[in-house]
């Protein structure tokens, strides 16, 4: 009977006492958390989709980016042979830099795009 009674009596201290040790989860948990965005990818099947590419928009994907960050925009094309080819177009391209510069990253991507849209009118024509 004495052992019941002192199981008992440390069974409920036990309880007690572990009903009083509070846990902050919030010092413990990381709330500051931070998005970046290191590259970016288009991957179109006709050139008028690559004419219609909202510059503005990609700019804004790299908004929260620090300056001194590496960024990386793709471009790629696929075109699939019509009837009268034997054969079909693909291609890519990529521009790296640091987000500071994405003026001018976005101004090389214009260009190179453009270069796609020639090879295409190129393939075209022939």
């Amino acid at each position: 009977m004495k052992n019941l009674a002192t199981l008992v009596l440390l069974f409920f201290a036990s309880i007690t006492i572990g009903q009083h040790k509070s846990i902050a989860i919030s010092e413990s948990l990381n709330t500051d958390t931070e998005v970046k965005v290191t590259s970016m990818s288009y991957s179109v099947n006709s050139v008028k989709e690559l004419e219609t590419i909202n510059w503005e928009e990609v700019k804004t994907i790299f908004e929260s980016n620090k300056d001194d960050e590496t960024i990386k925009l793709s471009f790629a094309i696929k075109l699939k042979k019509s009837e009268n080819k034997k054969v079909s177009i693909s291609s890519k391209f990529s521009v790296e830099g640091k987000s500071e510069n994405i003026d001018d990253l976005i101004a090389k991507s214009k260009k190179g795009i453009n270069g796609l849209i020639k090879l295409y009118n190129k393939y075209e024509n022939n």
